[in-house]
């Protein structure tokens, strides 16, 4: 009689064991158990793509100002229009008008202590206000004190050793509803008989300065 090699218990063993791992490679695997291993090479990405601001986080359109009118579309103060009149107190209390100082060229200045622009520009209208004063110019200052301090205004003007006659806008009247600035610093040109000449946003230079006198004082 022959002898029998397969020991039938064992054959279904082995047959359980295939069934079984059949039905975890159902349950659990990925993929096919016939796939080759996933190559472990890296990644080749393309190149992106540059991004705008838009696509981020659109931002809303800016109203864009006619600056040769006036800084704000409801300012009162016009280019060619007479200057709107105000009167403030200097750093001594005593009061300044503006309309006081017409048959001159007036150069107002709005700033604040806090301002770095400011700060960059303050010795160069200080210069010309020396430079210019027997010819009929004068460079008034006026401190937006609503957003300022009379201490941090008083030490600047102390520190950068200005003459020039500063007032003090306690409340915003002159600064905003009149003359429409909310930047600063802003500069408005007013000629002999009133009216503005020009309006300059941001700081100027000396030299700009000093060609705007030279046009403006012309005999």
């Amino acid at each position: 009689m022959r002898r029998q090699l397969t020991n039938p218990s064992l054959g279904v063993i082995g047959l359980a064991g295939v069934i079984l791992g059949l039905l975890t490679w159902l349950f659990l695997g990925t993929g096919s158990p016939l796939q080759p291993e996933p190559s472990l090479a890296p990644t080749t990405f393309s190149t992106p793509q540059p991004v705008t601001s838009e696509e981020i986080w659109p931002l809303p359109t800016r109203p864009v100002f006619n600056w040769s009118q006036s800084p704000l579309a409801d300012s009162q103060a016009i280019v060619g229009e007479a200057a709107p009149d105000f009167e403030l107190l200097d750093r001594e209390g005593n009061p300044i008008r503006l309309s006081d100082l017409q048959g001159k060229v007036v150069v107002v200045n709005f700033w604040a202590s806090w301002c770095p622009p400011c700060r960059e520009e303050m010795p160069a209208l200080q210069a010309i206000s020396q430079d210019y004063a027997d010819q009929g110019l004068v460079v008034l200052g006026v401190n937006t004190i609503y957003s300022d301090s009379r201490a941090d205004a008083l030490q600047f003007i102390n520190e950068l050793g200005l003459t020039f006659p500063i007032v003090f806008d306690e409340t915003g009247e002159v600064t905003e509803k009149s003359y429409g600035v909310f930047g600063l610093p802003v500069t408005f040109w007013i000629n002999s008989d009133g009216t503005i000449h020009s309006i300059k946003v941001g700081p100027s230079t000396q030299a700009e300065l000093a060609n705007l006198a030279d046009q403006l004082l012309e005999p």
